[in-house]
């Protein structure tokens, strides 16, 4: 019986549950701590910097593995995609940063790049999100 609950305890992680940070200092300590952050943005939840911009009923999460703090924290990714609702079955890259503020806000910017020689081809447009309700951050 001894073997038996020393092996569930080795096979149950004991820090597997990501815990949700909720506000910018509790960000920027987990950040300069080593822990690495989770990004997830409901887009549902976000206003868009373009009324025509449809938002989509979407959840995106992001985890950066390189983030600059000044006086905000800030990431990006450039991802490949085919399937830009924009450009269908066109091979793009999207480049996104995500600026995390100190009034606990999160900014989403993205800018589509022809994918042979990077220069844009859209114009760029953002998702504003207030810590909590559109985006959350786990560690």
């Amino acid at each position: 019986m001894k073997k038996l609950a020393l092996l569930a305890s080795l096979l149950i992680p004991t820090n597997s549950i990501a815990g949700e940070l909720h506000n910018f200092n509790e960000i920027k300590t987990a950040i300069v701590t080593g822990k690495t952050i989770h990004i997830a943005i409901d887009f549902s939840k976000c206003s868009a910097s373009n009324k025509g911009i449809a938002q989509p009923m979407s959840i995106g999460v992001f985890t950066p593995n390189a983030i600059a703090i000044t006086d905000h924290i800030a990431t990006s990714l450039t991802h490949f995609t085919l399937n830009n609702p924009s450009f269908p079955g066109k091979a793009v890259y999207e480049f996104v940063r995500y600026t995390i503020t100190d009034d606990n806000n999160v900014n989403l910017t993205d800018q589509v790049l022809d994918a042979v020689n990077y220069t844009p081809i859209s114009d760029k447009f953002s998702f504003n999100c207030k810590l909590e309700t559109g985006a959350k951050i786990f560690d």
